[in-house]
Formats: C-alpha cells, structure tokens, sequence
C-alpha cells in the first residue's frame, strides 16, 4: 500500500481535510482566553523569581504570588479545554505539548489522539506530530493512513496559518547544530536546552513535513515520489538534509543547504 494507491482512505480523508473549517468565534474567544492567562502566568513567574525572600513582608507576597500563579493555571487549563472542546485545533496541539511534559514515560496515547484530532482539522503541525508518534520502520497500514493525512494536510489550506509559529521538537530541516558538551559545562542543563522545543513557521512546518515524507515513506513507494517530497522541502525553505537521503533519492541539494 502507498500513498498514492489509497483511494478509498485517501476520498475518506479529503472528505475530512479538504474542508476544514477555520476555528468558530467560541473557540477562539476560549483559546484567546487560555492564551492571555499563559502570559499572566509567565509574567508572574519572572516576579516571583526577582522577589527577595529577606523579610516577613517578602515571604508574604511570595506565597500570594505563588496563590495568584495556581488561580492563574486552573483558568488556563479551563479555557484550554474549552476551547479544545469547541474544536480549536491548536489548542489540541498545545494541550497536547502540555500533556506530554506532564506523562514522561507514561505513554502517549492522549497526546497522541490530541495530535490527530489537530491534524484532521487541517493543522499541518499536528499532522506532522500524529506522524511522529509511531516508529516509521517496520511500515504498516497505520503509519501509511497518518503519512496520507500529512500530505493532504501540507497540500490543504492550513486553517490556523495566523496561529504559527508553534513549537516542535528535533525537526530534521532546521537542526540545532548545538557544540558539544564542553569540559566543566552542565550535563543535565545542556540536555535540557538540547531538548528544547523550537518554534517553527506555517512554512517550516510545511518544508518539515515533506521531509519527512521524503524520509518515511512506505518502503514500496516509488523512489521518484519520495524525491519529489524532497525537492518540495527545499522549495519550502528546508534548510539541511540532516538525514542525509538526497543522495540515495538522486536529489542535488541546493547550495547553502
């Protein structure tokens, strides 16, 4: 099976992905809501970090602050689910980052379904990530239905296109390059900066989701289609090959990249 030989899937997901709607007024105000709660919060962190701890008077607007913070997080949650249930697909995908911080090594499931709800309304972000949560080798019918979806989706209209950038994670087209871990530096604080997601653009988005259908498309897919993803994702502002696949699909990478 390949992604250009599903013709039933394939009619079922245009149907879904061809006319996703953009957000509705509810969503938008419950999502616009949970965001300026998130901006309160990161701002009450900054003063709570600057606050001194010398006096009683100190450890009292401490412990307010920290009060205010927990009001703060319960109405952003409450909005964020909200706004998830009226259907805003980027809070799906920031629900969905939030919640896979929280479940470390607890399974991905809900983030995972939170991902391809995103993706079914149109979201190329969250198309990419319900890619991402299965192991692309061995291939199996699963993972070619989400490689389907995440074409149709870089194909589409992105609904939330105002939404980006949006944060991701280890993105082949734009690597860190980090140094490495220097004599006397921080292991644990280089991982973690490492690890730190990066904010991408609707258009990087697209570049990387090309890339990765370059990259993981099922192992029967003719080699030109996958090529064709690849040129796609230079045309689209990919900025390496990190994968080192333009070689084995017969494609000259762009100079610069």
């Amino acid at each position: 099976m390949t992604l250009h030989h599903l013709p039933i899937v394939g009619l079922c997901l245009i149907s879904t992905l061809s006319f996703a709607a953009a957000p509705t007024p509810d969503a938008i105000a419950e999502y616009e809501s949970a965001n300026q709660a998130m901006e309160q919060m990161q701002r009450g962190y900054a003063q709570l970090q600057d606050l001194p701890a010398e006096t009683d008077a100190d450890r009292a607007k401490g412990r307010a602050l920290i009060n205010e913070l927990s009001a703060l997080s319960t109405r952003m949650y409450a909005h964020l689910d909200n706004a998830v249930a009226a259907g805003h697909a980027v809070a799906m995908y920031q629900k969905a980052k939030m919640l896979a911080v929280k479940t470390i090594g607890k399974g991905n499931k809900a983030v995972c379904d939170l991902y391809g709800q995103a993706a079914e309304l149109g979201l190329m972000a969250g198309a990419l990530e319900y890619a991402k949560c299965l192991d692309f080798y061995p291939s199996t019918a699963e993972y070619g239905r989400r490689l389907e979806i995440l074409k149709l989706a870089l194909e589409g209209q992105d609904p939330y296109v105002a939404e980006y950038p949006l944060l991701t994670s280890f993105p082949y087209c734009f690597p860190k390059h980090k140094t490495a871990l220097q004599p006397g530096e921080d292991a644990i604080a280089w991982v973690v900066d490492n690890a730190r997601p990066q904010a991408l653009s609707a258009e990087d988005f697209r570049a990387e989701g090309y890339y990765t259908l370059a990259m993981t498309g099922l192992d029967e897919q003719p080699r030109e289609i996958k090529a064709g993803f690849l040129r796609a994702a230079f045309a689209h502002g990919c900025r390496e090959d990190s994968a080192r696949i333009a070689k084995n699909l017969g494609v000259t990478v762009p100079s610069g990249k």
